[in-house]
């Protein structure tokens, strides 16, 4: 990797860091621009998959922030794909973009706590006006399940917890005050003692 490349991913990396509220991971779409821009607005970078230096603008067209939800598979060569839906304002910016930068490419770049890794880049060669941007493959083990802890996926639904249900009273306390109490029971009559045997008397 040349100097000038190896600068450019230190710059990203130092300006994604350095933002005051920090993502678990960040995801930055770095779309290709004229080789003559300046520093301040371009960083040269050595396409993985293009085999050709190029320069890329220094701001991505969408982040991390643009995302609304995640849907990651696993490929062949053992690493992911994902494709990405944007929220409205990611969308339009992709729409924009695609629609005025055919042949050029764009660059993903993928930031943990492990660094910042260069995952693909890809020929802009249509309009997207879905919102959804998909990365065919690059992605590692570790950045997938950072991006599954952050983003909602599409396709699953958060399982509720089931409530235990509630242990009823073996005895019901309820006084029912609709139904009229129940008759009293009639007072027993005390038992008469049993009368004593008539015996013989004995004689004075």
């Amino acid at each position: 990797m040349k100097l000038t490349a190896r600068l450019a991913l230190c710059a990203l990396a130092a300006l994604s860091l350095g933002m005051s509220s920090k993502p678990k991971v960040t995801v930055r779409f770095h779309a290709e621009t004229n080789r003559n821009d300046t520093s301040s607005f371009a960083v040269p970078v050595k396409l993985k998959y293009g085999q050709r230096d190029a320069s890329i603008a220094r701001i991505p067209e969408f982040s991390e922030r643009n995302i609304k939800a995640i849907f990651p598979w696993k490929t062949a060569d053992g690493t992911w794909g994902c494709a990405f839906k944007l929220n409205d304002s990611g969308r339009i910016r992709l729409e924009t973009m695609s629609s005025t930068n055919h042949g050029s490419a764009m660059v993903l770049f993928i930031g943990t706590k492990a660094g910042m890794h260069q995952v693909i880049d890809m020929v802009i060669d249509r309009t997207v006006s879905d919102g959804i941007i998909s990365i065919p493959n690059g992605l590692t083990d570790i950045e997938v399940l950072v991006l599954k802890n952050q983003f909602p996926v599409l396709g699953e639904s958060k399982e509720k917890k089931k409530e235990a249900p509630k242990t009823q009273d073996p005895v019901d306390w309820k006084i029912d005050r609709t139904s009229p109490p129940p008759a009293a029971a009639a007072p027993r009559k005390p038992k008469r003692p049993a009368p004593e045997p008539d015996l013989p008397r004995v004689a004075d």
